[in-house]
């Protein structure tokens, strides 16, 4: 394999790049919105944990496997609105439009859902914003970057914005913020003993459809941590020292690989990418992968309709999108990603929804992914692969128990398991209301 770094500029110093100790040890840095294994850490001994008994879920998600829940929270995600002047009426499109999000296991003992998005025909509001399933409250944990007469929105040197390079080159607004884009599948959490903050750092790995109207897009990344609970005025860093300028089309997708401390991503698959990149935690640089010259690329997925996880049992990238109409999944071995992706065999088919996302992910203790598809929801869909994943996947419909759950157009990595309290914990939409799915295990 060969690994070349994008040279389109020069590399900067970091401005956050320390280790810092995991304060919440009771999960394994696999457990991130990737989709990685979760295991109860911190026992005294071995003794302690044969005898030891995991934490029971709270009363708020379902009681039994294949049951759903209405989960009441204490605020709504609209109430968090942090009325920026002129967008007060959009901020729900932080959620809804194209732009997804992803779950942090770190966020105390239950771990928050983080949505963070906008962008092109959306919203300038670019508020991280969370669901902390410690207390059921959404809580704003920025602030949106202020217009200051237009000057923010346009340019870092007064110049106007289809010349000013600060926005061209790594899509930030004039206070340095990262702009509000299209998220897509493309956040991710880097755990604390990995390198991130004390409860996580969030990860944009690429931006795309940056800002209103004049959208841009950059290979740039860009990290927000988590310092502390109480923290209501987070700020962004750019975080990468260098950015692919090629493949940049809106529509990706990312996961976090926590064998090799790296952040998967690819865009752009409607136009054959013959590669996947990846961001490196110890070095900080985009890099890619070539794909081999007889590989099989990427499916040629519809834009905005892929979702990218990790299984660390098979050491495999798992790809779900549409193409034609219709559901596709492959993977990729992540030991020689030149090789390419392989279409698995499925035991049954899975409905689609045409240029939808399917969102899944990985649950631990049953060693399956649960899918999500807007073409049939009154199930859920477990997917089983084989320890030779080139075998057929078993497909198992399971009927839901409970409430209906709502679907969206793009997910991103809202659809997430989390493991402390063994749900999936969703909110399809600004203005919906979050649901718990208890998966069978």
């Amino acid at each position: 394999m060969r690994e070349v770094t994008e040279c389109c500029h020069q590399p900067e110093p970091s401005t956050t790049n320390r280790t810092l100790p995991n304060r919440r040890r009771f999960l394994q840095s696999a457990a991130t919105g990737a989709g990685s294994m979760a295991l109860w850490a911190g026992v005294g001994s071995a003794s302690d944990a044969a005898v030891a008994a995991p934490p029971q879920p709270p009363g708020w998600v379902p009681a039994s496997g294949g049951a759903a829940k209405a989960v009441a929270t204490t605020n709504t995600f609209l109430s968090q609105n942090g009325k920026l002047v002129g967008w007060e009426y959009a901020f729900g499109k932080i959620v809804d439009d194209y732009s997804g999000g992803v779950f942090n296991p770190y966020w105390g003992p239950l771990g928050a859902m983080v949505f963070h998005g906008g962008g092109h025909a959306a919203t300038f509001d670019n508020s991280v914003v969370i669901l902390d399933f410690n207390d059921l409250t959404f809580k704003r944990l920025s602030n949106p970057t202020p217009s200051n007469k237009g000057a923010n929105w346009i340019s870092t040197a007064g110049l106007s914005q289809n010349v000013d390079p600060a926005f061209n080159s790594y899509c930030e607004y004039g206070d340095g913020q990262p702009g509000a884009g299209h998220t897509y599948d493309t956040l991710a959490i880097l755990p604390p003993a990995d390198g991130g903050a004390p409860f996580g750092s969030l990860i944009r790995v690429s931006s795309f459809a940056v800002h209103v109207n004049l959208s841009r897009s950059t290979g740039w990344a860009h990290r927000f941590d988590f310092q502390s609970m109480a923290m209501r005025n987070g700020k962004w860093v750019r975080w990468s020292v260098n950015g692919p300028t090629n493949y940049l089309f809106p529509g990706a997708c990312s996961a976090y690989d926590s064998r090799r401390k790296r952040f998967w991503w690819m865009a752009a698959l409607s136009y054959l990418p013959p590669m996947i990149r990846y961001l490196d935690v110890a070095t900080q640089q985009q890099l890619e992968a070539p794909y081999a010259r007889t590989a099989r690329l990427a499916p040629a997925a519809d834009s905005g309709s892929m979702t990218l996880r990790y299984d660390p049992a098979r050491d495999i990238l798992v790809l779900t999108c549409t193409l034609g109409g219709k559901l596709v999944l492959a993977f990729l071995r992540c030991a020689s990603p030149e090789m390419g992706w392989v279409v698995p065999p499925l035991s049954a088919s899975i409905p689609a929804q045409p240029g939808a996302s399917h969102p899944f992910d990985f649950v631990p203790e049953a060693d399956k992914f649960v899918l999500l598809t807007g073409a049939d929801n009154s199930a859920l869909y477990d997917i089983k692969a084989p320890q030779d994943p080139t075998l057929v996947w078993t497909v198992t419909r399971r009927p839901l128990v409970g409430v209906a759950v709502p679907t969206a157009h793009i997910a991103g990595k809202r659809w997430s398991y989390a493991p402390a309290v063994k749900s999936f914990v969703w909110m399809a939409s600004s203005s919906s209301g979050v649901i718990a799915y208890r998966p069978f295990v």
